[in-house]
């Protein structure tokens, strides 16, 4: 109650300030020959004057500026570190007098790390005068230092010194006449990375390794430094998020610390996975590569690993089989992955570890005799993504998207009830699929085909 009370006080004061001790004047007035935009009074105390702001004298227009006409108004360099390139500007005075321009290249505030040098532009003329209705030609030249790191980088020109008026000072003048500058430093790695990322699936407890082809296509040698990257993407579980199941302990990392030009190396990353670990890792791989035209997000391999534990047990399936008829079953698994591959067609750098299934079939007579009649490997492939990033001189490599691989079982069915039991190795996800009747129900396009009775297990490596 008391505190209902205080607020509705405070409230009445409030009120009370604002109607008896505020009052405006609605016309403006002057004081001595300063215009004055409004006078505030306070309760107890002389008027107050606030002045508006200076307007823009009379006479200065965009009539009285000098009418210079710019071709181009846009300028983009391309060109490699070291390289020279030159450009011209047309300036046309389009104005009833003689104007003398002299072009300045000039840094704008607030650009940002990706601000062009004034040193690395020449121009010449220096400076011209130009008659009324004449045009004067500039020539432009940018020369880019050696250690210039890749990237867009900007800056202005200006051909007179002449600004618009502003009515507050202003931290760079607003130059009328100028020409924008951007200069794209265009620089091929000197280092070739066989790969951008490695996807995988991991199962706890198991040891893998994977290697990474680097060359130096440079003419200096090429300090590598290659470790773990400090930061990693979070991982969440069931009730948020959660520790991810590999760290720093768990890689080692082995290769060349010093790459000289025209060499290949390579660098191996071995991984640990601690028992009973599972869920998603997202890391990189830091190579530590010291290449300029090499960009923070490219001097790293991301790392994307899946790990699981495997089942003590495997999955089973009931159903039923009215008629005596002929049985199949087919397993199938896909392995989705973009790696390089090497010009005979194989994935580069990727454990074979294919996936393939322990099954069984149980029926009224017990174990039915299960026979693998076909195993099809299939995939998808397209010309490379990335050239910058595949490994050789050519552009474009194949890039594999996804294999994957399909098992048929036949059997002798009866009537009765079936029961299918499949231990998976190597895969967390697989599909079946149970044919009755007919003697080739699932034929699929048998790319590439293991002769009949051929077993399609395979041992973890």
């Amino acid at each position: 109650m008391k505190h209902n009370t205080g607020k509705g006080i405070f409230a009445i004061m409030v009120l009370f300030f604002i109607i008896t001790t505020c009052s405006a004047v609605e016309s403006p007035v002057s004081i001595g020959s300063a215009p004055v935009g409004m006078m505030v009074s306070a309760a107890g105390s002389e008027a107050i004057a606030i002045p508006f702001p200076e307007p823009t004298p009379s006479g200065e227009s965009s009539a009285s500026y000098t009418k210079l006409e710019l071709t181009p108004s846009y300028m983009n360099f391309v060109v490699e570190p070291g390289e020279k390139k030159e450009m011209t500007v047309t300036v046309r005075n389009r104005d009833t007098k003689s104007v003398h321009v002299q072009p300045i290249v000039r840094q704008q505030p607030y650009g940002g790390p990706y601000v062009a040098e004034n040193s690395w532009f020449v121009i010449t003329p220096a400076s011209a005068d130009i008659p009324a209705g004449e045009s004067a030609k500039f020539s432009m030249t940018t020369t880019v230092p050696e250690d210039t790191v890749r990237g867009s980088y900007s800056s202005m020109l200006t051909l007179t010194d002449e600004t618009y008026p502003t009515p507050y000072p202003q931290p760079f003048p607003n130059y009328i006449h100028t020409l924008g500058l951007s200069v794209s430093v265009a620089s091929s790695p000197v280092i070739l990375i066989s790969t951008p990322f490695i996807s995988d699936q991991l199962e706890s407890g198991g040891e893998y390794s994977y290697t990474i082809d680097v060359k130096n296509k440079g003419k200096t040698p090429l300090a590598l430094n290659a470790r773990i990257g400090d930061e990693s993407y979070p991982s969440y579980g069931s009730y948020g998020p959660q520790a991810p199941p590999l760290d720093a302990k768990s890689f080692t990392v082995s290769g060349p610390f010093n790459l000289p030009p025209g060499q290949n190396g390579t660098i191996t990353l071995k991984v640990n996975v601690p028992q009973n670990a599972s869920g998603y890792f997202n890391g990189n791989l830091d190579l530590g590569i010291d290449d300029p035209a090499i960009r923070m997000e490219e001097n790293r391999i991301q790392l994307n690993f899946q790990i699981w534990k495997q089942p003590e047990g495997g999955f089973s399936k009931k159903f039923m089989v009215t008629t005596q008829e002929p049985l199949s079953l087919e397993l199938s698994s896909s392995m989705y992955m973009m790696m390089p591959m090497t010009e005979t067609g194989t994935p580069r750098d990727i454990p074979r570890r294919e996936p393939s299934f322990d099954a069984t079939l149980t029926g009224p007579d017990g174990n039915a005799n299960l026979v693998l009649v076909e195993k099809v490997i299939k995939g998808s492939v397209n010309l490379g993504n990335d050239p910058m990033q595949t490994n050789g001189d050519r552009p474009g490599q194949y890039q594999e998207s996804g294999t994957q691989y399909i098992f048929t079982y036949s059997a002798q069915g009866r009537p009765g009830e079936w029961t299918l039991a499949v231990m998976p190795r190597n895969t967390q996800s697989f599909e079946y699929k149970i044919s009755q009747g007919g003697d080739n129900p699932s034929p699929g396009f048998p790319w590439f085909t293991l002769p009949s009775g051929q077993t399609g297990n395979t041992t973890r490596k």
